[in-house]
């Protein structure tokens, strides 16, 4: 592929943004009123030991937060940022944060203070990953939406940081600096899981036919699957290789009789353009990239497979189960792109899946489809899709299916093995 041609399709897989159609629902903390009232009452020389009482008191079981709200159902979080950048903090809460307008979440420091606060009012269910970016000037629309792209991360990527206090933790697989996770007390929670042990790995590469890039497949084989026992291809695999979260769900189901013994086949991307070259693809392309995923599994092709991914992902698995409904038994999409291909970057239009949906001869295989409510760009479209695949017998529905969260890797890995549990339980 030429260069013009690369940067036309890498053009069509730019996602569509638009401004958060709901406002920021600020409130107001109680603990840190309580901490205003004594920092005014307080003399220069006394306020460091005020604002270290309430950081070892009210944040003494991490951040963000959480106070009971008035309102039922939900709480008052309250994220705090401590530090020589307290004059300047942004909240980059995944789809909390509206990127097109950052002033939005600029976080107030406390007067004569180093601790920056911002309280929201959310439901007892979110659950989102956030960092703070702490720039030495403002920020302006751009330069905010720059971390969330891969390409554009440079500029402000040495103003991000992760909030030492919080919970919850995860790698982030775009920058150095970890996801902080927030996760109120409904919040979908983290799946069953025991240690995998007796699995056997073998790693492979694979050239994929649009990007051309040599990327690795991961191949995890439970010790009693044998050559026909169901595959499981997960796109992004690079990330479960950090997370064991996956393995480990997969396996206490398979040890509780839920669902067979499988082969877990990790693909990588080949960085955010490969990705969007690779999953965003035509039939016969993505033909061409699961005939090269099962030459590495010798003797796997004539057991069904179950796809799954996030975002590019996402769309991959379910423009598979359409496609490629013979040798793929079902998929699991979580947070679909079903936008591609993009031609108006501030507008989310319906895109390609539906049409090869409609235009399908025969069933489409059976798909889960997961999403965050508050992906604005998404959720009416991925909506839709649930609602036409329903139609046709053709949803797969679980309790994990619809998260109050954004286009977040938080709650993509507490729910996808609730999908692939559902998928592989046919198999039993």
């Amino acid at each position: 592929m030429d260069e013009q041609a690369r940067r036309a399709r890498l053009m069509r897989t730019i996602p569509p943004h638009s401004f958060r159609p709901w406002p920021l629902p600020r409130a107001v903390s109680p603990a840190v009123q309580r901490l205003e009232a004594a920092l005014a009452a307080a003399s220069a020389d006394q306020v460091p030991a005020l604002v270290d009482r309430f950081v070892a008191t009210e944040l003494a079981d991490g951040t963000p937060l959480i106070e009971q709200s008035p309102k039922p159902g939900h709480s008052i979080v309250t994220f705090c940022y401590r530090g020589a950048g307290a004059k300047l903090v942004y909240l980059a809460a995944n789809r909390l944060t509206d990127h097109l307008d950052p002033a939005d979440t600029l976080m107030r420091r406390l007067d004569r203070t180093d601790l920056a606060v911002l309280s929201v009012e959310m439901p007892n269910d979110w659950i989102a990953g956030y960092q703070f970016i702490t720039p030495p000037a403002p920020l302006s629309s751009a330069a905010l939406h720059e971390p969330f792209t891969a390409r554009q991360l440079q500029s402000i990527s040495k103003f991000i940081r992760t909030d030492p206090l919080a919970r919850e933790h995860l790698p982030n697989k775009l920058h150095p600096e970890q996801h902080s996770v927030v996760a109120l007390p409904d919040a979908i929670a983290l799946p069953a899981s025991s240690r995998a042990e007796g699995w056997q790995r073998s790693d492979h590469q694979i050239t994929t036919p649009v990007s051309g890039s040599d990327v690795p497949v991961t191949v995890f084989r439970h010790p009693q699957a044998g050559a026909d026992a169901p595959v499981v291809l997960v796109l992004d695999g690079e990330v479960w290789l950090q997370d064991d979260l996956l393995i480990n769900s997969l396996h206490q189901a398979i040890g509780t009789g839920r669902i067979p013994p499988i082969q877990l086949v990790l693909l990588h991307a080949g960085g955010a353009g490969a990705r969007q070259l690779d999953y965003a693809c035509e039939l016969d392309e993505s033909e061409l990239l699961l005939e090269k995923v099962a030459d590495v599994l010798q003797g796997s092709v004539s057991a069904p497979w179950i796809t799954a991914g996030s975002s590019l992902g996402g769309l991959f698995a379910m423009l598979s189960a359409v496609r490629h409904r013979g040798p793929i038994a079902g998929a699991v999409a979580q947070s679909p792109s079903l936008w591609w291909p993009s031609d108006a970057p501030m507008n989310p239009v319906v895109g390609r899946w539906f049409t090869e949906f409609a235009d399908a001869a025969g069933a489409s295989s059976p798909v889960v489809v997961q999403l965050g409510l508050l992906e604005n760009t998404l959720a009416t479209t991925v909506l839709e899709a649930r609602e036409a695949l329903r139609s046709r017998g053709e949803l797969i529905e679980t309790p994990a299916d619809l998260v109050r969260g954004g286009h977040d890797i938080v709650w993509w890995r507490r729910a996808l093995p609730a999908g692939l549990i559902a998928q592989l339980s046919r198999f039993n």
